[in-house]
């Protein structure tokens, strides 16, 4: 009995520590698939998270751009209105230019961009791009002009044909290009030749002045921007036409009432002339000769110029007073021009601030210290 009682004692062992066996078993593998499970889970906890985040930042940007976006359209809201109807110059001068850039121009762009000044008190920059100058009718044969040595910068080369284009369709043709640029050897010499005549009975500022009158000073003559032009008429064999005296023709009043869509300006209105309806500016331009000279300034200035009956220096002197305008048409945004310091070191680019908004942009110096930047839209 004895025997039977170890032997079966010692099974009923075996059995324990088998059923122990199986049961550790039984917990290593639902460790491990449990292991497995919470690794499955976090990978998961994880994914979603990562993609969480991600709509979470793409709505987070959304928000900031339409924000953004709002705030510059609040900002364009609060200019003051323009008027409905008419053209209409809005001084925004207090608000910053809405969704701008920083866009780099070189000295170049800016003194070619056609807002150089010059006039008795403004002379030609040293560093003048006398080499970018192209011959007129050689850039446009229909393009009537007095030599083939009539040259000018290209914008004023296509903003003449572009007029003379639309006085064509308007049914006016004949104009005739007396001069364009005048080199400053050229203006030196019919200086030098207009003082001799006062020379014997003149001297100093009393002589200057004299010569003035009919000359003016090397440096300062408008014919030297490369943006003016003197206009005539002209008809091969036509004696009537040619019997007429430019400023009293319908042709002459056409130029003057609508050379400014096409970025060109009388350049010196004096009382009475080019007709009857001229006020005097010769207080402003110092130019007080009646003379037939127009000039490239570019649309957006001479909307502006138009519009405000103002002549460059007026217009100039317009801007440092209100640096940041908004020129409507109609109650619509057609350009904005800003004023700001800079362009007057010979060799010096800049940086100038333009709407991502607009349609394209100009940019110039005024050779008074600033530079202009107007934005089409």
């Amino acid at each position: 009995m004895a025997k039977k009682s170890k032997s079966s004692a010692y099974g009923k062992l075996v059995r324990v520590v088998i059923v122990l066996f199986i049961l550790l078993a039984i917990c290593a593998a639902g460790y491990i698939l449990l292991d497995q499970s919470i690794k499955t889970q976090e990978e998961e906890n994880i994914r979603t998270a990562a993609e969480e985040n991600a709509r979470l930042e793409e709505q987070y940007q959304e928000a900031k751009a339409e924000e953004a976006a709002q705030a510059a359209e609040a900002k364009v809201e609060q200019w003051p209105l323009p008027n409905p109807s008419g053209w209409d110059i809005v001084d925004i001068s207090t608000f910053p230019v809405a969704n701008a850039f920083s866009a780099p121009v070189s000295r170049q762009e800016m003194l070619l961009g056609g807002m150089m000044l010059l006039n008795h008190w403004h002379s030609v920059p040293s560093d003048f791009p006398e080499s970018e100058l192209v011959g007129v009718h050689a850039s446009d044969k229909s393009i009537q002009v007095s030599s083939s040595k009539v040259q000018l910068f290209p914008a004023a080369v296509s903003a003449l044909s572009e007029t003379l284009q639309a006085a064509k369709d308007a049914g006016f043709e004949g104009y005739i290009i007396d001069e364009g640029f005048r080199t400053n050897e050229t203006q030196t010499t019919n200086y030098e030749k207009e003082a001799a005549k006062y020379a014997d009975r003149l001297s100093g500022d009393a002589l200057v002045e004299r010569v003035r009158q009919t000359v003016n000073v090397p440096g300062t003559s408008e014919y030297q921007s490369g943006f003016s032009f003197r206009v005539d008429r002209y008809r091969k064999g036509d004696t009537e036409f040619m019997n007429q005296k430019f400023p009293n023709m319908d042709m002459s009043d056409w130029l003057l009432a609508h050379s400014w869509e096409h970025g060109i300006v009388f350049r010196f209105p004096v009382q009475g002339y080019p007709n009857a309806t001229m006020q005097d500016k010769s207080y402003k331009t110092g130019e007080s000769k009646k003379l037939s000279v127009y000039r490239f300034v570019g649309k957006g200035n001479a909307a502006v110029m138009h519009a405000m009956n103002f002549c460059m220096e007026e217009y100039i002197e317009y801007l440092m007073e209100h640096p940041h305008i908004a020129v409507y048409e109609n109650g619509e945004l057609k350009y904005e021009i800003v004023r700001t310091p800079g362009g007057s070191t010979a060799g010096v680019d800049a940086n100038v601030q333009v709407s991502s908004v607009a349609k394209d942009y100009s940019v110039s110096m005024d050779n008074c210290g600033g530079i202009i930047t107007v934005m089409s839209y």
